[in-house]
């Protein structure tokens, strides 16, 4: 499911204990716990005079710093080690087009609404002859419709779907509910809007969008790479998503770069992610970044978390389960070559 960052930390109503499973959401806040207590603190002024090592104040930190990674390994052990059957999250951060995107001013046609919102429900259930339809007729809803609560639940839907006919649909009624022409007159509004930080996020993404849509998805790659390396982690990871939007040949080896080479797990769980199921890459696709991955389960230079999500990217991509057994994962990928 879309991991949403603005959904409050917290336990899920109605649900005990024992029925509790980490979630994708879980996973990432507690890499963000991980990098927060894992970076240094400002040394003390000279003046001041440093507090014992083992002082009272000193041990209760070193103790919520050993809790708080505890806590981290024990739910990415989970996730990685007692939960075989769950799989890299699908889709991407669910809050990128309600925060942030651009305002139109528009008079919405209450037919194009109606259309797109039963089209789009439709293709959510799996109709193929929908996603047509979609296809074909949503170029006339841009600058006639705006998204809804039911249009965004129907696109989240759809987007998690392993039909990629239907991601295909829904990423194209998402630009036209969004006013974002298919045409170079798209690009030049996504460019201006991924310059205003307030829009950056919305405008990666939907940029990725307007490229699989075949507008100049050459141009909008070039747009997107330039804030892989911004100092912002959420930044580079919505860069990320864009890129897998976009789907290209020429971004996967992008995505394995951030994989392999970002700072911040939280950029390399949305690569990851990317190259497992999210998006829009073919299975021949996947398979292709599959090759660095097998490669990447014995490499001492990753991290143990990148190793794990190596090996469970790999089971998304191929329906295997060998967990970090870098020879079955060598053996599975030389008998797909024969």
């Amino acid at each position: 499911m879309f991991f949403d960052p603005s959904r409050p930390a917290g336990p899920t109503p109605g649900k005990t204990d024992a029925g509790i499973h980490p979630t994708d959401e879980d996973v990432v806040r507690t890499l963000f716990a991980i990098e927060k207590v894992s970076t240094p603190q400002p040394k003390p002024a000279a003046s001041v005079e440093p507090e014992p090592v083992f002082s009272g104040a000193s041990r209760g930190l070193l103790w919520l710093q050993a809790t708080a990674v505890a806590v981290a390994l024990g739910v990415l052990g989970y996730y990685f080690a007692g939960s075989s059957g769950a799989s890299l999250t699908a889709g991407f951060n669910s809050s990128r087009n309600r925060v942030g995107r651009t305002t139109v001013s528009r008079t919405v046609d209450r037919s194009a609404q109606a259309e797109a919102e039963q089209l789009l429900t439709r293709v959510a259930a799996g109709d193929s002859d929908a996603a047509d339809l979609v296809l074909a007729q949503s170029p006339n809803w841009t600058g006639r419709t705006t998204r809804t609560p039911t249009s965004d639940q129907h696109i989240l839907t759809a987007l998690n779907l392993p039909n990629l006919h239907a991601r295909e649909a829904a990423v194209q009624a998402e630009l036209a509910l969004d006013g974002v022409p298919l045409s170079d007159a798209g690009i030049n509004m996504l460019a201006r809007a991924v310059a205003n930080s307030s829009q950056r996020a919305w405008a990666l993404w939907m940029l990725g969008a307007l490229g699989n849509r075949s507008v100049d998805p050459v141009h909008t790659a070039k747009i997107i790479e330039a804030y892989l390396d911004d100092p912002e982690v959420n930044v580079r990871a919505a860069a990320v998503n864009g890129l897998a939007i976009l789907a290209t040949d020429e971004t996967i080896p992008m995505l394995l770069d951030r994989f392999h080479n970002d700072p911040s797990p939280i950029v390399q769980e949305r690569a990851a992610c990317g190259l497992a199921e999210s998006g829009m890459y073919t299975h021949e696709q996947r398979m292709t970044a599959a090759a660095s991955l097998v490669g990447w389960l014995d490499d001492s230079s990753l991290s143990p978390g990148q190793r794990a999500w190596t090996a469970k990217a790999l089971g998304d991509i191929s329906g295997q389960q060998f967990g970090p057994d870098s020879a079955a994962w060598r053996n599975w990928y030389e008998s797909t070559r024969r």
